[in-house]
């Protein structure tokens, strides 16, 4: 007699997204995905805070924030990381909001 197989439809993850990330206890802003040198599958992600800056580094501002529940702006590093995928816990459901074009730089 056959096995069946157990197929799985996985669905594709769209980036960028946010998820909690464990270790920092903080979310992180997922961009995509790589393997280490081990072939173990890694998040790339920059960490989200408050702070207008990470050290002497400015941050990206994100207004209006992505979490209903603060008020506060959101504020995102420039620098992109690496984590293993374990590290982080299920997708959260902010929307990053979309940027918007500066008015008034009109040529006629």
């Amino acid at each position: 007699m056959r096995k069946k197989k157990n197929k799985k439809t996985q669905r594709k993850e769209t980036f960028p997204h946010f998820r909690h990330y464990l270790k920092g206890r903080h979310p992180a802003l997922i961009v995509g995905e790589q393997a280490d040198e081990e072939e173990r599958e890694e998040y790339r992600f920059r960490k989200v805070m408050h702070s207008d800056h990470d050290g002497k580094h400015l941050n990206e501002k994100v207004f209006p924030n992505p979490n209903p529940k603060d008020k506060e702006p959101m504020y995102i590093g420039k620098r992109v990381r690496h984590d293993l995928k374990k590290f982080f816990s299920g997708r959260l459901p902010w929307l990053l909001p979309k940027k918007r074009k500066p008015k008034g730089n009109k040529k006629k």
